[in-house]
C-alpha cells in the first residue's frame, strides 16, 4: 500500500520504519520543507523517504496523522485539498477530542482513530529507539471508517499487535487513563517512564487512578481504580527505558498534550460533577511549566 505519514516525530517515524519494513511505499508530510526524510531505528541502516510531495498524497491509500491533538486541524487542513474522499484517514496521537475536528474536516473520508501503547523514543533528528513493544487499537468513527477493518491486518503485519476496535472510545479512554497517569508525571519528575513503578510513586499513582476511575465510571465504562492503576504500571513496565512525549515537550520547552489528556479528563469530570484534585494539580504544574517557556 500507499502511506502518507503525517508527522516525522517518534511515533509517526516508527510507524514509517515498519511499514516500509512490511513492503509498504511510505511518504512523509512535515512542517519543514524537505523533500527527503531520513530516518533509521538504533544501529541499523537508514531509510530516505520522500516527503512534501503533492503527487504522493494524492496517490496514497491511507493516510496516518501522527501530530499532537492540538496540531490535528492544521495538519488535516494542509493536506485536505490533495485528498481523494474515498482515502482512510487515521488519526494517531495522545488524548482525547479531535475526532469532531476530523468529522467535521473530512464529512466524507473514511476516518479511524488509533491507540499504540509501543515506545518511541527519537534519539536524535534521524534515529529511533522501540523502546518497548505494546499493542495497537483501531477502529472507525463514521461510517465509511468502521468499513476499513482490513487496517488492522496491515497494521498488525507491520508491527504486531494490532486490534480492530467495533467501539474505538472504550480502547481510547483506557489509554487516557494511563496518559493522566504516566505522562505529567514523568513530565513533572523528568525521569523515564520505568521509574513510576519504584514504592515511592504508589500513593500518588493510586490516588490517580480513583480519581480517573470515577470519571470513567461516570462514562459508562466500569474499571475499577486497580484496574486503572496496574494498566498504568503494565505500560510503565513495558515501556520502562522510554521518555513519555509529555516528558519530552517539558525537556525539550515545547508545548504538550496535557489539554487534550488530563485537560479532557478534567473537563469531562466537571460535567459529572465529580472531583480530581490530584489530577487539577498535575495539571496546573505543566501548564505552569509551559508558561515559564521563554519563546522570545
Amino acid at each position: 500500500m500507499r502511506f502518507t505519514i503525517v508527522g516525522a516525530g517518534a511515533v509517526g517515524s516508527l510507524w514509517a520504519i515498519a511499514l516500509y519494513k512490511a513492503g509498504h511505499h511510505v511518504h512523509f508530510t512535515t512542517r519543514q520543507p524537505d523533500t527527503q526524510v531520513t530516518r533509521h531505528f538504533v544501529n541499523m541502516p537508514s531509510l530516505l523517504f520522500s516527503a512534501n510531495n503533492v503527487e504522493n498524497i494524492q496517490d496514497s491509500d491511507c493516510i496516518i496523522v501522527c501530530v499532537k491533538a492540538f496540531q490535528i486541524r492544521d495538519a488535516i487542513h494542509a493536506i485536505k485539498p490533495y485528498l481523494h474522499p474515498d482515502t482512510p484517514v487515521v488519526l494517531m496521537h495522545n488524548g482525547m477530542g479531535s475526532a469532531d475536528v476530523a468529522l467535521n474536516a473530512l464529512p466524507d473520508n473514511p476516518v479511524l482513530l488509533a491507540t499504540t501503547s509501543h515506545g518511541s523514543l527519537k534519539v536524535s533528528t534521524e534515529t529511533i529507539r522501540h523502546t518497548g513493544f505494546g499493542e495497537t487499537r483501531l477502529g472507525g468513527i463514521n461510517a465509511n471508517g468502521k468499513q476499513c477493518d482490513f487496517l488492522s491486518d496491515v497494521f498488525q503485519h507491520a508491527l504486531p499487535s494490532c486490534y480492530w476496535e467495533e467501539a474505538i472510545e472504550t480502547a481510547l479512554w483506557k489509554k487516557l487513563a494511563v496518559n493522566c497517569m504516566i505522562n505529567p508525571l514523568t513530565a513533572t519528575l523528568q525521569v523515564q517512564n520505568g521509574v513510576l513503578t519504584q514504592p515511592e510513586h504508589l500513593t500518588q499513582l493510586t490516588a490517580l487512578s480513583e480519581e480517573i476511575s470515577e470519571v470513567m465510571m461516570a462514562e459508562g465504562l466500569v474499571m475499577t481504580p486497580k484496574e486503572v492503576l496496574n494498566n498504568a504500571l503494565t505500560v510503565a513496565t513495558a515501556t520502562a527505558e522510554n521518555y513519555s512525549s509529555m516528558n519530552r515537550d517539558v525537556f525539550y520547552l515545547r508545548f504538550s498534550e496535557i489539554d487534550a489528556i488530563t485537560g479532557y479528563l478534567i473537563h469531562r469530570a466537571t460535567i459529572h460533577g465529580i472531583a480530581v484534585p490530584e489530577n487539577e494539580r498535575l495539571y496546573h504544574a505543566i501548564k505552569k511549566l509551559e508558561q515559564s517557556y521563554d519563546h522570545t
